[in-house]
């Protein structure tokens, strides 16, 4: 993990690789009728995931897969987007639970991200501010919180300003019960710290955090080895530098 510089650039990435990993977490929770047209959509292969999911399927769950068909479509559109807010609203209004309600307020806020992609970076935040907001228990309702960081960290503001509002946001971290959206929050606000420069320090003890809590994705393990055992060097911090470039070597000979 390096300074990137490029915030708009970095701003899509950070949401694209959240909507994929959010996207499968929404398979966990769909019926075994429906997970594999989702596990499909959320690798990209619209076409198949159309064809795998039932003709005759009913029900909030069914019309939440149809939602995520059309979000994962290529090229996406505005009007696809704008349908998809549409829909996912209405959905989590009318839905039985509130794990369904919030996950589908989720998704809508996605949609609404990516639908105002040209505009300023805050401009998608109330999506995820209502979510925070309605659902702080529910883990989408924390990963709302995720997605607010992000935004924080790239939008076009002096560096004082940003500094504020994302250690504001880092104050409600605490929160955050679901431990996978934790380690989440603490590698985005790492990333996010080295971006803005001169706030490694910051940086080591969000990745520290998260390799305290555990990731889920063996990449992201090997990564947060090295990243911290550079950090820690860079801070003259041998001993820590050492402790996780030796993981890295043992856990990826």
């Amino acid at each position: 993990m390096r300074p990137l510089t490029n915030r708009r650039t970095v701003l899509i990435v950070g949401m694209l690789a959240l909507t994929l990993s959010s996207g499968l977490h929404a398979v966990e929770a769909a019926t075994n009728a429906l997970a594999p047209a989702l596990r499909l959509g959320a690798q990209g292969r619209f076409a198949d995931a159309v064809a795998a999911l039932p003709a005759d399927a009913t029900g909030e769950e069914a019309d939440f897969a149809r939602a995520m068909l059309l979000l994962n479509r290529q090229p996406r559109i505005d009007a696809d987007m704008a349908a998809v807010v549409s829909r996912l609203n209405a959905l989590g209004k009318s839905g039985a639970t509130a794990e369904f309600r919030a996950r589908c307020l989720y998704f809508a806020a996605r949609a609404e991200a990516l639908r105002l992609r040209a505009e300023p970076v805050m401009a998608s935040a109330p999506g995820y501010e209502r979510l925070r907001r309605e659902y702080p228990d529910e883990p989408y309702g924390q990963r709302a919180l995720v997605h607010l960081l992000l935004l924080a960290f790239y939008t076009d503001e002096p560096r004082e300003n940003i500094l504020a509002h994302c250690e504001a946001i880092e104050g409600q971290a605490e929160g955050l019960t679901d431990v996978r959206v934790r380690s989440h929050f603490h590698q985005v606000a790492a990333r996010g710290y080295l971006h803005l420069g001169g706030a490694e320090a910051k940086a080591l003890g969000h990745l520290l955090q998260a390799s305290a809590l555990g990731v889920s994705r063996r990449d992201t393990l090997g990564d947060l080895h090295v990243s911290i055992g550079q950090l820690a060097a860079e801070q003259g911090r041998a001993a820590l530098a050492r402790e996780h470039y030796g993981a890295f070597l043992r856990d990826f000979p």
